[in-house]
């Protein structure tokens, strides 16, 4: 059992409501890429590029904020059907978020390869 302390310090805590994608650590050459090729993005791979860089843990609203900025919004109703089909399950870990009903979300490595691939087919993608 973990004392208070490191239970305090492992629990995610919900990010800002005005999350924007400049406070992601996204690479200029492949934020452009992904902004000339987001119509050609499937939600699972822009969801999982997202995440991957990502510093902390993302909520669902921080999920649908960031996408909306990369004009091509992830609805609530996808996060929360399709986001948690069977076939998906290991690529993203759903932690409690401490005195909030919200989650949190990052990526397990099996997501974190899964990202690395869409985006090397992103980088090979012509625009």
């Amino acid at each position: 059992m973990l004392d208070k302390e490191t239970q305090t310090a492992t629990t995610p805590t919900p990010q800002t409501p005005n999350l924007r994608l400049e406070q992601l650590d996204i690479p200029d050459h492949v934020l452009a890429r992904l902004q000339a090729n987001i119509r050609k993005v499937s939600y699972w791979s822009l969801v999982l590029i997202i995440l991957h860089f990502s510093a902390n843990s993302l909520t669902y609203s921080d999920i649908m904020n960031l996408t909306k900025h990369l004009k091509k919004p992830i609805p609530y109703d996808w996060l929360n059907t399709e986001f948690h089909r069977k076939k998906y399950s290991g690529l993203v870990r759903s932690e409690p978020i401490q005195g909030s009903k919200e989650r949190a979300y990052s990526l397990n490595e099996p997501g974190r390869r899964r990202a690395e691939a869409s985006l090397a087919k992103l980088e090979a993608e012509k625009d």
